[in-house]
């Protein structure tokens, strides 16, 4: 059973901040290359032409959400 922090229960406040800290990680990994699908999708539609557009935006997406994620977890580590 969970158990509501303390106001003056520093070590129940910073396990809940990890929480919903890296909690968040499986999600900007699956939105990032997501929403360079949709927009390299956008500008093939436009452009016209084979597929590259789609792929070089999931990969943008997978570069951008792998930096996003590298630095939440310096943050989460820096905290301690």
């Amino acid at each position: 059973m969970l158990r509501r922090p303390k106001p003056d229960d520093e070590e129940s406040r910073r396990a809940m901040r990890d929480v919903g800290l890296y909690t968040s990680i499986p999600i900007m990994l699956g939105v990032g290359p997501a929403v360079g699908w949709y927009l390299g999708r956008l500008v093939q539609q436009r452009l016209g032409g084979e597929p590259w557009w789609e792929v070089g935006g999931v990969l943008f997406g997978i570069a951008a959400s792998a930096r996003t994620v590298y630095k939440v977890i310096k943050q989460g580590s820096s905290q301690e």
